[in-house]
């Protein structure tokens, strides 16, 4: 029997128009509705208008004094709405009114919709859109009496700021997660047997929550009760939003996974928190081990540049110290050296020279690259680089610790295939893929989530892209450590 899985998702596609509600207070006043709007710095009465969707004369009527002296700085105003003086209670609880999503999102959001129609009529995918999909499960194929039907509410907490005109990677990067998450959901097989061999059909209900980048506009989601029977969250992406986030997941035990920081608040204290980003002692100590293991065959070649070790990048520090700290073979070299074309006095034959710069930055050891090729004299020389150096031309290998595998194989080629058909385009291939990262993480948790609780798988999770591991530390929260040693 053909098994039904069910998105449910809940994109608070709330455009400027006076009858939806903004993220402002309101007053009533004989009968009417005004917002109640704080003047922000730099803004006209042209553009307040366009972002409420009213006239100025209609903002002049409201607020005679502005005629004569016109706008302050933080000043409040009030803006005229066509909201009701007594809006109906729902029927169902309430959704985010702050999630304001423009173009973009609804075009993303439309791309989508279309998608899935498409798939539904392919294998009996069901959309339910808007405030009718919260608290709300169909089913549409009955099961038989031993058969067990199981719901897993999914929460997606992201800062798209779709309500920013202007695109830009930091922000794209977001969106690139929810697509790849929603391909997880289709390729995520709903049937299971479990350990008394009966077998259950899980149906997922997918909330997806815009909200921005400040606390604002989550500190009204968290407080509208849409979340309290969630079964997991992924999101959100900055600190103070982790912080919010993480007070209520201990509240009501609530997992959240975290996938794009590299320090989460309170993750040692609280047992709900995933953290998928690994801290940058577990990559130092994954790369001393791994050249501990090279002991013999290696020299490290450490670029001194200051006369003061205080003076080195805290990361340059750190590796530094890691590499005197376990003793492994180094000879030193200065940037005057390498620009008189004698960097070959500090490398050594018939072993493996893996140069460690001064720096971070690769713009301040870019120049030394035309120097480091034609002065090594035929020895083999590597660099101990920083992952952000992948996308730059350098001609000598490059040897670096991170949480993604490079993705091929059978399994990236169904996703890239799966991929253009569900949205109609192929993303960039920039390593790593933000889209990937989200498939492989929402695959994760649907399988930890299996009947509706969280347990953490014990052997490695192997993605498309990310090979997870989620260790708990101490009596707090989960951290993923498998981290990888890759040469390029």
């Amino acid at each position: 029997m053909k098994r039904v899985l069910l998105y449910g998702l809940l994109l608070a596609a709330i455009s400027m128009q006076a009858q939806e509600v903004l993220p402002y207070p309101t007053d009533t006043i004989d009968g009417k509705v005004y917002y109640r709007y704080t003047v922000e710095k730099s803004i006209g009465l042209y553009r307040i208008s366009k972002n409420f969707g009213v006239s100025q004369e209609e903002i002049l009527q409201a607020n005679p004094d502005l005629k004569e002296r016109g706008l302050k700085f933080e000043e409040v105003i009030r803006i005229p709405t066509n909201l009701p003086a007594t809006p109906k209670v729902a029927d169902v609880p309430a959704t985010p009114d702050t999630a304001q999503l423009r173009e973009r999102a609804q075009q993303v959001i439309q791309d989508v919709k279309e998608r899935m129609a498409q798939l539904d009529r392919a294998d009996s995918t069901k959309i339910l859109d808007g405030a009718a999909a919260v608290g709300v499960v169909e089913q549409t194929d009955s099961l038989p009496a031993e058969h067990y039907t199981d719901t897993i509410r999914l929460a997606y907490i992201l800062p798209l700021q779709a309500e920013i005109a202007q695109r830009s990677p930091t922000i794209d990067r977001f969106y690139d997660f929810y697509c790849g998450s929603l391909l997880a959901l289709k390729h995520h097989e709903p049937t299971y047997v479990d350990s008394l061999g009966v077998q259950h059909a899980t149906y997922y209900d997918v909330y997806t929550y815009d909200i921005g980048k400040n606390n604002f506009v989550l500190n009204q989601l968290i407080d509208s009760g849409a979340l309290v029977n969630m079964n997991a969250m992924m999101g959100p992406a900055y600190h103070q939003q982790v912080k919010a986030v993480s007070a209520y997941a201990r509240e009501h035990e609530i997992p959240v996974l975290v996938p794009f920081l590299p320090s989460v608040p309170d993750i040692a204290t609280n047992p709900y928190l995933m953290k998928f980003n690994a801290y940058e002692e577990i990559q130092i100590n994954a790369m001393m081990d791994y050249l501990d293991t090279l002991r013999s065959e290696i020299n490290i070649v450490l670029v001194d540049a200051y006369a003061s070790k205080g003076a080195y990048p805290a990361g340059i520090l750190k590796l530094r110290d890691s590499i005197e700290a376990r003793q492994l073979p180094t000879t030193h070299t200065t940037i005057r050296q390498i620009l008189a074309d004698s960097v070959s006095l500090s490398l050594k034959d018939s072993v493996e020279n893996i140069l460690l710069f001064h720096t971070e930055r690769y713009s301040n050891v870019q120049l030394l690259m035309p120097y480091l090729l034609s002065g090594r004299q035929g020895k083999r020389l590597t660099i101990l680089s920083q992952y952000a150096w992948l996308t730059e031309r350098i001609l000598l290998p490059q040897l670096f610790t991170s949480v993604f595998h490079a993705p091929q194989g059978e399994s990236l080629a169904r996703y890239e295939q799966d991929f253009a058909q569900y949205f109609g385009h192929q993303l960039s291939s920039t390593y790593p893929r933000y889209d990937l990262l989200g498939y492989d993480l929402t695959r994760y948790m649907l399988e930890a989530l299996k009947d509706g609780v969280f347990r953490a798988p014990d052997s490695t999770y192997e993605g498309v892209q990310s090979a997870i591991r989620f260790t708990q530390i101490g009596n707090g929260g989960y951290e993923n450590t498998h981290v990888t040693i890759e040469r390029r």
